[in-house]
């Protein structure tokens, strides 16, 4: 009856239509309706993994893995090399389970191995340690000019030393970073000192596993953008390893890559016919840099997908076995490094000056601010800003690789289709920021514990 309808919310359809004859509406309306509500059940979806991730941080428990009757499950275990340990079902990968030294076991016998994740802050971390004057295992050491690319042996050298010719850096990226400008001094140029091999491709990778790069000890910190290949091969478990990363958070890496390598001529990866393009148009269309984090972290490629179980097994292999440091917080992040690598940045003179000298006036954080400075720019502005960023990119190049560009903001289209691409990204970074807020206390206690045992081995000398 009409009361029984009316409470129910009963619509009565007439009897000549049928639900097989009744037309199926087409709107753009019903159809973005089907969107909104498939993508709202993304978001849920996305929100209760994170709120699980993060009270496994506050609680320091282990995230427990669904059942095997679950999709999710069988995601996992499609992962690449993936392999439950035990009965813990933990999610650590094989390299993160055997080769690399726990976050709560540091100590001196690991190896240092900094991710260096492109425009987030691994240029000025390069240039700083070569100024403290420690042996870098990178992409300069198995340079030909330098006569050591062939040597079955690992040698360490000073590639700038003063007999090195002015020409050195001519035409190369890498050597580029190292180069004397306005913005570095020449003493802390000379520190620098390299091992002859490149830890920058799976090529050079595979040769500094066969000459026993970490075994030979020779290295004081490798940098690599390949974690998970770097980690896989160079490190066992007689001989783990300890993974350093900085992050940025991933949509202003992105458009912080865009801009820059339109104008970034030095670089291997030079674009200049992004220039002609909007950045709207570059993430829908060309970029291929999505979910770069995750698909890094399980050893995927850049081309393919990766979904909730490789965010889960990501996250697990971070929080056990990454120091974590923030572009956003690039000071205190390189002193909590330094801990871990063993550095006295405060009573040695030397590297006292070091982080002054990056840390004074010279910082990777004022490319944010510039960003900060640009976004400020209405957009009816943005293209005369562009051109003004052009004409100032050469001058800004040797500035830590930094490039002042317009930033993106949230909720824009650009912003939207990055973030909608990026989406595992985005929760493993606020997953890393809390992480990193975790760390302060385990990081701090471990200087302490060094510093204590400084004090002892110096008493007993005596």
């Amino acid at each position: 009856d009409t009361t029984t309808r009316n409470k129910y919310n009963i619509t009565m359809i007439p009897r000549e239509t049928s639900y097989h004859t009744r037309p199926r509406k087409t709107t753009t309306a019903t159809t973005s309706t089907h969107h909104n509500r498939k993508y709202q059940k993304l978001r849920i979806s996305l929100a209760i993994l994170l709120t699980l991730s993060l009270l496994s941080i506050l609680l320091d428990i282990d995230l427990p893995l669904p059942s095997s009757r679950t999709s999710l499950r069988r995601s996992l275990q499609t992962a690449p090399k993936l392999r439950y340990l035990g009965r813990s079902h933990s999610a650590l990968l094989p390299y993160a389970h055997h080769n690399l030294r726990r976050i709560k076991l540091l100590d001196d016998s690991a190896t240092p191995l900094f991710w260096h994740i492109p425009k987030s802050g691994g240029t000025t971390a390069k240039r700083l340690y070569d100024c403290f004057g420690l042996t870098l295992a990178n992409r300069l050491g198995a340079d030909p000019r330098y006569g050591l690319h062939d040597k079955e042996e690992i040698v360490v050298f000073h590639p700038f030393d003063s007999s090195s010719s002015n020409n050195d850096n001519d035409g190369d990226d890498n050597a580029r970073e190292h180069s004397s400008s306005n913005n570095s001094n020449n003493s802390s140029r000379n520190n620098a000192k390299f091992v002859n091999v490149d830890t920058t491709t799976q090529e050079g990778i595979l040769r500094a596993e066969r000459l026993g790069l970490v075994p030979s000890r020779k290295a004081d910190i490798i940098f690599s953008s390949d974690v998970y290949f770097a980690s896989d091969h160079l490190f066992d478990e007689s001989h783990r390893g300890t993974i350093l990363a900085l992050f940025r958070q991933p949509i202003d890496r992105l458009v912080s890559k865009f801009y820059y390598l339109q104008t970034a001529t030095w670089e291997r990866t030079y674009r200049p016919e992004w220039k002609d393009m909007s950045l709207l148009e570059w993430a829908e269309k060309v970029n291929g840099d999505e979910n770069f984090l995750v698909k890094k972290i399980v050893g995927k490629k850049l081309r393919e997908e990766v979904d909730l179980g490789d965010l889960i097994v990501a996250r697990e292999v971070v929080q056990k076995t990454f120091v974590v440091g923030l572009m956003e917080d690039m000071e205190e992040s390189v002193r909590r490094f330094n801990v871990v690598l063993g550095i006295d940045d405060v009573g040695d003179e030397r590297n006292r000056g070091c982080m002054e000298e990056f840390f004074g006036k010279h910082r990777e954080e004022e490319e944010v601010k510039q960003e900060k400075e640009a976004s400020k720019e209405t957009n009816a502005d943005r293209d005369t800003t562009l051109k003004e960023d052009d004409k100032a990119a050469k001058a800004n190049a040797n500035k830590f690789n930094s490039h002042a560009h317009p930033k993106v903001e949230e909720g824009s289209p650009e912003w939207e289709i990055l973030a909608e691409r990026n989406h595992l990204d985005l929760i493993l970074y606020d997953f890393i920021k809390m992480l990193y807020q975790k760390q302060e206390r385990m990081i701090n206690k471990y200087a302490l514990e060094r510093k204590q045992n400084a004090v002892e081995n110096v008493e007993a000398k005596q």
